[in-house]
């Protein structure tokens, strides 16, 4: 092989290489061997006025028809990479937002999550003090009616004593029975009035929300406290924190009795089933019932009242293995529980 023979296939390889790549390096080295074989033709040039004829190896005709066919495919290459490096840059541009806007979003969410698990273990506090006072009041009460049955026999069975003395033990025994008839008596009435309070909130309650299916809602008493269960058809369509007008008009019409009765608190929990990651169903929880909480607080109840709370699917009421029990357990549950000031004072009295 001579070397113009060898020049032809430099110069064809250069094709084939530019044709076949697009990025910005392989242009550039590309560029370069088109420069080198420029000087290669010219070179070729001097030898052919030299005395090459047309008769010989090297035609210097065909390496100007390569060469202009190079210079052609470099323009076309050219124009490819600086559309693609503009199309490149807009969709650099446009990521680059979406980037931001989901950097805002995930801290804005973080903030509300972590203000509703402050608020949640908040809640869970109060309820496990409010359940250990009951426990405490129960005891202290069975404690006190032993006491009056104590007392009561020892007055029975004292034999007498002198007149000083007896006069004496006496009024320290009456004193002691007439203190603790008086503080079981006391407990009693304020259970008994609870008891009554919480018979007709559930009474108001169940009046102020005819007209709605059991399949949407329930009304039910589990451990002195009034529970209003609401399902997700009634309030949000799936995946949603947006309460539907139907959800609107019970929770509104349940907010009427919440005002008359000032003197309850109120927790909102979110429920969900375990389909999904336990992140977004936490997320999802918690939304809900922030959606619930701002509903009361527009119908103008008191917002130091309502405690917001989110349960993802870790506290179910059904079983999650059929379609029936998942729906069940989709749900947002407003708890009402009455406040126990006048029971703590008598305890710390």
């Amino acid at each position: 092989m001579n070397k113009a023979t060898g020049y032809l296939l430099l110069l064809a390889l250069c094709g084939w290489t530019l044709m076949s790549c697009v990025s910005q390096n392989r242009f550039k080295q590309s560029q370069q061997l088109t420069d080198f074989y420029r000087m290669e033709i010219d070179s070729l040039r001097g030898l052919t006025d030299s005395g090459l004829n047309n008769s010989s190896e090297f035609n210097y005709e065909q390496l100007e028809k390569e060469k202009k066919s190079t210079e052609m495919d470099l323009t076309v290459l050219q124009e490819n990479y600086d559309n693609l490096k503009s199309y490149n840059n807009e969709i650099l541009r446009k990521y680059d937002e979406l980037l931001l806007q989901n950097k805002n979003l995930l801290n804005s969410s973080s903030t509300d999550v972590q203000e509703m698990v402050g608020k949640l273990s908040q809640a869970q506090t109060t309820n496990d003090q409010q359940a250990r006072l009951i426990q405490r009041l129960e005891d202290q009460i069975k404690s006190l009616q032993g006491d009056l049955t104590d007392a009561r026999n020892t007055v029975a069975t004292t034999p007498p004593a002198p007149p000083a003395p007896e006069v004496e033990v006496r009024t320290v025994v009456t004193n002691d029975c007439g203190d603790y008839e008086r503080q079981v008596n006391e407990l009693n009435r304020l259970l008994a009035d609870k008891e009554n309070r919480l018979n007709g909130l559930r009474s108001k309650v169940n009046q102020a929300l005819l007209g709605f299916t059991d399949a949407d809602l329930s009304v039910t008493e589990r451990n002195g406290k009034i529970y209003v269960s609401l399902s997700q058809n009634l309030l949000f369509a799936s995946n949603s924190d947006n309460i539907d007008w139907k959800g609107k008009k019970a929770i509104r019409s349940l907010a009427e009795v919440l005002k008359q009765n000032p003197d309850i608190n109120i927790t909102v929990e979110g429920h969900t089933d375990p389909d999904g990651s336990p992140a977004k169903n936490w997320d999802l929880s918690v939304r809900r019932a922030t959606s619930v909480v701002k509903v009361l607080t527009q119908a103008q109840v008191a917002p130091d009242r309502i405690t917001a709370s989110g349960r993802s699917f870790y506290f179910p009421v059904a079983s999650n293995a059929t379609a029936a029990g998942k729906a069940k357990n989709r749900r947002t549950e407003i708890i009402l529980s009455p406040r126990l000031d006048q029971l703590y004072k008598i305890i710390n009295e």
